[in-house]
């Protein structure tokens, strides 16, 4: 196999685009309690494989779509650097070694999983195609993105005795944060999906409501984040990585601004750039809060 050809089956992984998934699972995962690194890494391996399924299978159900998209048009399915049949049997590797690590960790998260990956399928599969259905299309990234990946990231840590509505609530801050980021991200699209005939929200009610929406769930998540702390599920202490990165986090607060005041394609691009460039400091932020946890005796009262 060519180099060439491994960056293109690499480039269909989209691992840029991740983090906000593996977010869910990190929090899932280390929120109520620490699991064993070897299980950690294990189903986060998994998760991973699951993950990249998800947005290669997409690919290949997208590409005719993509290629009218100036964004995903050089992608590797809609750019012809691989084949359907190539882009198939790749996602077929990634999702039966996701489910072998799965089964050889702990069959019982086989439920979860599956439902991962069924939800990513019926996201851009012909039928039913929720991409295209207004209001279900950040549902089911609420869900797929934000509720499935924190439940599995909660089923690693062995915390599903936990209450399920108690669950749910923790797990609102990341849903609404999600159907936030996959609106910014169909604004983006507007254009091309205008021109597929694509019924998404941005083309269904216009680009204002879109911008007025994203900009409520997103808001949203911000506000609601405060839940991890009246709960005491996370103490003060802990966020302070958080506090002291806040100053990079404020560009995307400016885009956020900008998109609500001027809804447009460019001003969703434009937002989205930004935001990947603060994905660094979501992963200290991370890593850094989890660094204080592991030290009981700094962060929680006596």
């Amino acid at each position: 196999m060519h180099i060439e050809s491994i960056g293109a089956y690499y480039r269909m992984c989209r691992v840029e685009s991740w983090t906000s998934w593996m977010l869910s699972f990190a929090v899932g995962g280390i929120l109520f309690g620490l699991p064993s690194w070897t299980r950690f890494v294990v189903v986060l391996s998994a998760f991973a494989l699951s993950t990249a399924f998800i947005f290669v299978i997409n690919q290949y159900f997208d590409r005719e779509t993509d290629k009218n998209n100036r964004i995903k048009r050089s992608l590797p399915l809609a750019s012809q650097k691989l084949s359907p049949n190539a882009s198939v049997t790749f996602a077929g590797i990634l999702a039966s070694a996701s489910l072998l690590l799965v089964v050889m960790v702990d069959p019982v998260l086989l439920v979860p999983f599956a439902a991962y990956l069924l939800l990513g399928i019926t996201y851009s599969a012909p039928v039913p195609n929720l991409k295209t259905v207004p209001i279900a299309d950040f549902m089911v990234s609420a869900m797929g993105a934000g509720f499935l990946p924190f439940y599995i990231g909660l089923s690693t840590a062995g915390r599903t005795d936990l209450d399920p509505v108690f669950i749910v609530l923790m797990s609102i801050p990341l849903m609404v944060y999600q159907s936030g980021g996959h609106i910014v991200q169909a604004m983006g699209d507007y254009s091309a999906d205008k021109t597929n005939g694509l019924s998404t929200f941005p083309v269904r009610f216009g680009q204002r409501k879109a911008a007025m929406l994203a900009s409520f769930f997103l808001l949203t998540a911000i506000v609601s984040s405060a839940l991890f702390v009246l709960t005491e599920v996370i103490y003060p202490v802990e966020l302070l990585p958080a506090l002291l990165l806040m100053p990079w986090f404020l560009p995307a607060l400016r885009d956020l601004l900008n998109l609500y005041e001027h809804p447009s394609e460019e001003s969703s691009l434009r937002l989205q750039r930004t935001a990947k460039k603060t994905r660094i400091y979501i992963v200290i932020m991370i890593a850094s809060s989890l660094v204080l946890r592991l030290l009981p005796s700094l962060s929680r009262p006596a």
